[in-house]
């Protein structure tokens, strides 16, 4: 099993203790955001040539990078995607947007009051890295996504 496979399934198993306490609740959604981060590295590395070289690859990337990345895929201007398939782009913004909003997590003490439980924004996050998780091995071979994984580790340049 992929190490962003162990760490998703590792989110779940947290997530699902009983009872729930917070101290899971918050672990689970910093390993659901783990899982995601390392998928997109991994997928990005994977049309790397040489194997070999794939981890020390991967040991470039930028949490704040990649974040910003992700949200200017979100924008129309920037990135128009004409001639493209409309549900390929739409998955596309669900993933990028899905990865920026783990990186907010609103289960965070600044986040969420005291009097407020965190299952349910800690539910959506987990949920959150789930879908992306479904959704990126069905359009990782599309030409957009493929630049939108190039661009994770590219610092402010379009393909």
């Amino acid at each position: 099993m992929a190490y962003h496979d162990e760490l998703m399934a590792h989110a779940l198993n947290l997530f699902h203790l009983s009872p729930p306490s917070e101290m899971y609740l918050r672990r689970a959604v910093s390993a659901a955001y783990y899982a995601v981060f390392h998928l997109l590295i991994f997928e990005s590395t994977q049309h790397w040539d040489n194997a070999a070289l794939r981890a020390a690859l991967g040991r470039g990337y930028d949490h704040a990078l990649m974040r910003t990345t992700s949200n200017r895929v979100l924008d129309s201007r920037e990135f128009p995607y004409t001639n493209e398939d409309p549900k390929v782009v739409a998955a596309l913004k669900d993933v990028a947007q899905g990865f920026s909003q783990l990186q907010q997590d609103p289960t965070s003490p600044t986040t969420t009051s005291r009097n407020r439980s965190i299952l349910e924004p800690a539910l959506g996050q987990v949920t959150r890295a789930e879908k992306i998780f479904l959704t990126l091995p069905r359009i990782k071979n599309e030409q957009i996504v493929q630049e939108y994984l190039t661009l994770l580790l590219v610092k402010n340049r379009t393909v």
